[in-house]
């Protein structure tokens, strides 16, 4: 199985995404590829930055970014 990518806008620049598995993505955002992952929590979505499992701005940006791209596909 191949992995899914798509590019997204991010501050007016285009990002590069590759889907992997577990809802994780890989950004290439900046010289360091960056992963996130989306977690539920009761029904809202946080997207973590794989490396500290911690919400970042980032990575929550990015998130809503793939969330609106993969919800026009």
């Amino acid at each position: 199985m191949s992995n899914h990518q798509f590019s997204v806008l991010f501050n007016g620049h285009p990002v590069s995404v590759t889907g992997l598995e577990n809802d994780t993505y890989m950004v290439q955002v900046t010289y360091k590829p960056l992963c996130i992952q989306l977690k539920n929590d009761e029904g809202e979505e946080i997207w973590v930055d794989t490396e500290t499992q911690q919400e970042t701005y980032v990575s929550s940006e990015l998130g809503k970014l793939i969330t609106a791209h993969l919800c026009t596909v």
